[in-house]
């Protein structure tokens, strides 16, 4: 089997620090720094889960965009689709986290936006993944490839990213684009406000399997008409950044194996879970002897949070 992914390269340097109010005082001694970006953590636990996996994504004539590309390849993703703009430069992250409280601010220091010039994919695959960065690249993608297993993972509030989901069967939406997108707040006081917000997105994308994820609060979804809650990994987080695209990498994993929706989502629920227990981006992601040692446990049972006929929704 083979997977395509499209989206977003950078390089991330990672730092635990005391206060995030008072980084121009601090010293970043211990910092780790690995290949990042959603489409590369993406393509990344696509391909150490074992799955032949291709990313179309564009670095810049650096050293940065050199170590993304061997990274990559150490991780069984092929690169050819990959470009290199020689005129820019490959995007850098600096990701802290507060020690005590693993409260976390980013910045991205983005000189170009960097997208494909050439959308002709000479491949088969079976499955087609995207974050959305590039719209070009995506549409083209998901329109040549329009039979096989397309997935979007709806990161970027905006209207582009709207119309691209209309071209994927799965959406993949982090809880702030469904709440943009809904016009509504989820409240997990308030089991009403997820039904509400869930009710939204599929009257906006209709015949699309939605799957709204809410960080450690696992994620949102429907089956036979009842939306339901898969509950998030009980663990002690260190660091959350790239959970979202080690959930969405593994959740392509699992439809690939042949896995049906809730099966799929637990699996991918586990994957997510166990980054946040490590530092990192691409670094995080587990292995799938770790993942099943979770999964064939039956983690996660599914509660139920409203009971709703199709024709309501």
């Amino acid at each position: 089997m083979k997977a395509l992914c499209i989206g977003r390269s950078d390089y991330n340097f990672n730092a635990q620090v005391d206060s995030l109010t008072d980084v121009e005082n601090q010293t970043l001694k211990e910092v780790s720094e690995c290949a990042g970006g959603n489409g590369v953590v993406a393509a990344s636990t696509i391909g150490k889960l074992g799955i032949e996996t291709y990313l179309g994504s564009v670095v810049g004539d650096d050293t940065f965009g050199n170590i993304i590309k061997k990274e990559l390849e150490k991780n069984s993703v092929h690169t050819e689709y990959m470009e290199t703009a020689y005129d820019k430069r490959t995007s850098i992250s600096l990701l802290l986290t507060k020690k005590d409280t693993k409260e976390k601010r980013i910045y991205n220091i983005v000189k170009d936006k960097l997208v494909l010039k050439k959308n002709e994919f000479q491949m088969s695959p079976d499955l087609v993944y995207s974050d959305g960065y590039d719209y070009g690249a995506s549409l083209a993608a998901y329109n040549k490839y329009n039979e096989k297993i397309t997935i979007i993972n709806a990161k970027i509030c905006s209207k582009e990213m709207v119309e691209l989901c209309k071209y994927c069967k799965y959406i993949i939406a982090p809880k702030e684009f469904a709440e943009w997108v809904s016009g509504s707040k989820i409240d997990f006081d308030n089991s009403g406000s997820l039904v509400t917000v869930f009710s939204a997105l599929l009257n906006r994308f209709v015949q699309k399997e939605i799957i709204v994820t809410l960080g450690n609060k696992g994620a949102l979804y429907i089956l036979d008409g009842q939306i339901k809650v898969m509950p998030g990994l009980t663990v002690e987080p260190v660091d959350t950044t790239g959970a979202g695209d080690v959930f969405g990498g593994a959740f392509a994993y699992a439809l690939l194996q042949g896995y049906d929706l809730e099966k799929a989502i637990t699996f991918a629920n586990i994957a997510g879970g166990l980054s946040v227990t490590k530092v990192g981006t691409k670094e995080s992601i587990p292995d799938l002897n770790e993942i099943m040692s979770y999964f064939n446990q039956k983690y996660g049972v599914t509660q139920p949070v409203a009971e709703t006929g199709p024709e309501t929704l």
